[in-house]
């Protein structure tokens, strides 16, 4: 009899087992809305873009660095302040090991080239001498009396590759952060030529990982009266350096 009862409870068992273990709650899929305009698109996408891009400036940092275009070379460097306008002699020069581009032919490796040549703004002790920070045979041909060659280190170098020399540009100078200080911009040159570009910047192409002017970092020369060369020579250390072309 109870052998009997043991297997009634063991069939019945077979036919109705439950499931005691828990089973996983089902969650939802969200629903997402289709995107309607580009504004919509750009703020749901905001985040993936700002780290696309990111890395896109991290990897062309790297490609610099891992090229090893960086070499030490034996280059002229001012050994004492020259004034703007000053003739070059052989006591303000001094030749001196620097890490450069070894593709980089701005620089000069002999002092003999520089003596009796005159230079377009002044130059700090320990400068490297580029031939943009002279004031050469054709620069200033026919320019005005009173008119300098002067130096600018643009803040976006991209912007050179879109310049060539006898373009008129304005200068225009941005400064504050929006938090501590108001962003405010003017114009400190009006259509000031241009006198020189990097080589290189006029064979460079746009690119996600190519830059304007490796070698010359961004720097142009322009002609402008000698009243504005400290405005203008010492902007990019006040804000962003940014030049406008005008016709």
């Amino acid at each position: 009899m109870h052998a009997s009862t043991a297997q009634l409870h063991r069939g019945m068992s077979y036919f109705f087992k439950t499931d005691t273990a828990p089973r996983p709650p089902v969650i939802p899929k969200p629903k997402v809305r289709a995107v309607r305009t580009r504004s919509e698109l750009m703020r749901r996408y905001r985040k993936p873009l700002a780290i696309g891009f990111a890395l896109l400036a991290l990897a062309g940092t790297l490609n610099v660095f891992s090229s090893g275009q960086l070499s030490q070379r034996e280059v002229v460097v001012v050994s004492t302040d020259i004034a703007a306008g000053s003739e070059i002699s052989a006591s303000h020069l001094s030749v001196q090991t620097a890490r450069l581009d070894p593709e980089d032919n701005e620089v000069y490796e002999s002092a003999d080239q520089l003596v009796g040549q005159r230079v377009a703004v002044g130059l700090d002790a320990g400068t490297v001498v580029r031939k943009y920070a002279l004031v050469g045979p054709q620069l200033l041909a026919g320019a005005q009396s009173g008119t300098v060659a002067v130096p600018l280190r643009l803040s976006d170098p991209a912007t050179v590759t879109l310049l060539h020399p006898g373009q008129l540009v304005d200068i225009v100078l941005t400064t504050g952060d929006g938090f501590d200080q108001e962003i405010s911009s003017r114009t400190i040159a009006k259509a000031v030529p241009v006198l020189w570009v990097p080589q290189s910047a006029s064979s460079s192409e746009f690119g996600m990982l190519n830059s304007a002017a490796p070698s010359g970092e961004g720097i142009i020369v322009v002609a402008a009266a000698s009243s504005l060369s400290d405005d203008l020579s010492g902007a990019v250390s006040r804000g962003k350096v940014s030049a406008v072309l005008v016709n």
